[in-house]
């Protein structure tokens, strides 16, 4: 593609260009605030991975999906676990698999039956991405909480993230390079943007963080809400919505919660205020008047037994 240098995220919800092998075809209505929207750019433009850290709910992994789709690059997940390693997301090598058919080929007297050792090899997503720029087709790799892993992982990172290459140590001259022997700046547009997210459960690395871009994602605003309800609905802003997104923010203004209630489980709620005001069990009138304590369908926003006694205790201070 001859304008990969002139695409830009603009954080509205909307692909501009020509959707690459293996894009991300699926519309993500996002709603970007302008300094995530700079960041997003200057991670495509310098190519280096931009950490986001915001607390749950706030968006910073959907916001992979919004790039992805507006720039019509592919989109690769690698979605951390406390027991993930650096090669996990790079590639699987099946040695089980090669060691049982070498064995079945010996009782059968056949080595011409015995596979090559490529057979057994499956990249993982940072794995995809690169050997995808090698053939010059840039991606977006989203690296999800990254601060659930042992706290070497963002270290044993640095070196793939560094120079964008791997071998296979299992398949003898098998290797994968981004860069293929030019500089990142000669290499940029086929680069893949790395996000990486984090809650910041663990302090990340201070070498792992000198490689990254950074921007705290704040949680939406009552006026980004209005923005991103009407992405989310056909019907845009009912008055059953603006009443809805009222009392969410009174609800969440409380700051005793052990989990904050996030965007998604605000777009569920109104998924199920809509439904019940066409069944005509809740209207914008009736929900103004219900207390906070009182909200019907709290199991789309309340999601631990702590902060259930806690509205329960607000139920008690309101008789």
């Amino acid at each position: 593609m001859s304008d990969l240098a002139e695409r830009e995220y603009r954080g509205d919800g909307v692909c501009r260009y020509e959707p690459l092998p293996k894009a991300w075809n699926e519309p993500e209505p996002y709603k970007a605030s302008p300094v995530l929207i700079d960041a997003v750019n200057v991670a495509l433009y310098l190519r280096r991975p931009l950490l986001l850290e915001g607390e749950p709910g706030c968006g910073k992994t959907r916001l992979a999906y919004s790039i992805a789709y507006e720039l019509g690059f592919p989109l690769y997940e690698c979605y951390i676990r406390s027991t993930s390693r650096a090669q996990d997301l790079l590639y699987d090598y099946d040695a089980l698999g090669r060691l049982y058919d070498v064995q079945e080929s010996k009782v059968d007297n056949n080595k011409n039956q015995i596979p090559s050792r490529e057979k057994y090899l499956t990249l993982q997503a940072l794995g995809e991405a690169i050997k995808d720029s090698q053939n010059d087709v840039p991606s977006v790799v989203l690296i999800d909480e990254i601060d659930k892993a042992d706290i070497d992982f963002p270290n044993d990172l640095l070196l793939e993230l560094d120079r964008l290459q791997f071998n296979v140590k299992e398949v003898p001259g098998k290797s994968f390079d981004a860069l293929k022997g030019k500089s990142r700046k000669e290499r940029r547009d086929s680069l893949p943007l790395i996000i990486v997210t984090s809650n910041r459960e663990k302090e990340l690395p201070k070498p792992f963080l000198r490689r990254c871009l950074f921007c705290y994602v704040k949680f939406p605003d009552q006026k980004i809400l209005l923005d991103i309800v009407n992405q989310h609905f056909r019907t845009g802003i009912t008055p059953l919505f603006e009443v809805a997104i009222v009392k969410f923010w009174e609800l969440k203004s409380l700051r005793s919660w052990r989990k904050d209630p996030g965007t998604s489980e605000f777009l569920d709620w109104l998924m199920v205020l809509e439904r019940a005001e066409k069944e005509k069990k809740i209207s914008a009138g009736k929900l103004k008047k219900i207390s906070i304590a009182e909200l019907p369908h709290l199991e789309t926003l309340i999601k631990t037994q702590s902060d259930r006694d806690t509205l329960a205790r607000l139920r008690v201070q309101d008789v």
